[in-house]
């Protein structure tokens, strides 16, 4: 099967291109890959858009394509600079060494160090041993929740409600708590950009409010309508309201309108003790280890300890 290298360039073509392969992938594997479909999109609608490079995709970029103009291989750096990643579809595991070799010797030729992150199932981890790179920490897990199967139940204090922003509205409210919790020191003016991606549904960007509707919690279900699966990401509490159940009770919440709207299967990835903790107690049926795999001049890692 004959495979060509090629730079990415941001068309809307190779936009929908990447999408669904990356979409496709997690049909094929059963697995969530280092890179899912949302996080595609918050690198174009996010990294990109606030980069000072205006070829910023196109720089941190490459494709593997077969004969069939279809994508098979993917680099990508999310922010530049020495992080990178790479999917490989399971029919093409013999272009693993071309493309660690591409990401070592073409786009970080001149880097003193590189890093990337794997799954154990991830088909480019051999490759990269092979290269050099050493499997140094253990950075978070990525949890699958089968909801065709799991019944959740909701809990939440008196004087509380969880609403989606149709219903809470408040849009500068709820910016300015993702901005605490996850501060960016790389952007600009903040701006509610979830809303403008492909996945986005409003009635799964939900928050906990309290009886003056202010935004105490909140997540965002973002869906695969075609395979019927969901990645929810961008998770928090406000710093004054922690340890009470907020944090579940809107995921909670989220897992069941997944489930009411027929979504099949849900990922979550954790990198905190915390974070990690709440979302195991939602039932998961697997948990997947995520690695940090590092070249040249780079610090040892500090190992997750949760499960």
């Amino acid at each position: 099967m004959g495979v060509i290298s090629e730079k990415y360039v941001d068309t809307c073509e190779n936009f929908n291109k990447v999408h669904a392969f990356l979409r496709k992938m997690i049909t094929l594997t059963g697995k969530l890959q280092t890179w899912e479909f949302v996080r595609l999109e918050f690198w174009k609608w996010n990294e990109a858009a606030k980069s000072t490079d205006p070829n910023f995709m196109e720089n941190h970029a490459n494709l593997w394509k077969n004969e069939a103009d279809e994508v098979v291989g993917l680099f990508i750096s999310e922010y530049g600079g020495d992080f990178f990643s790479l999917v490989i579809h399971p029919d093409y595991p013999h272009i693993a060494k071309d493309m660690v070799s591409w990401a070592k010797n073409v786009w970080g030729k001149e880097n003193k160090r590189l890093t990337t992150d794997c799954y154990d199932h991830s088909l480019e981890v051999q490759a990269l041993l092979d290269a050099g790179f050493k499997k140094d920490s253990h950075i978070g897990n990525t949890r699958k929740y089968d909801l065709e199967h799991t019944e959740y139940a909701l809990s939440l204090e008196e004087g509380y409600s969880i609403k989606c922003m149709k219903e809470a509205g408040n849009y500068e409210g709820k910016l300015d708590l993702i901005q605490q919790i996850f501060p960016d020191s790389r952007s600009g003016k903040a701006v509610y950009w979830r809303k403008d991606i492909p996945s986005y549904c409003e009635e799964l960007d939900l928050s906990v409010v309290d009886d003056q509707g202010n935004h105490i919690a909140f997540c965002f279900g973002f869906v695969d309508r075609e395979n019927g699966v969901s990645v929810i990401e961008t998770i928090g509490t406000h710093p004054d309201y922690q340890q009470r159940g907020f944090g579940k009770a809107v995921v909670t919440a989220c897992l069941m309108q997944l489930k009411e709207q027929g979504v099949k299967t849900a990922y979550i990835t954790g990198f905190s003790v915390a974070a990690n903790a709440l979302y195991q107690s939602l039932k998961p049926v697997e948990i997947v280890p995520l690695y940090s795999y590092s070249y040249g001049n780079v610090e040892q890692g500090h190992d997750c300890k949760d499960s």
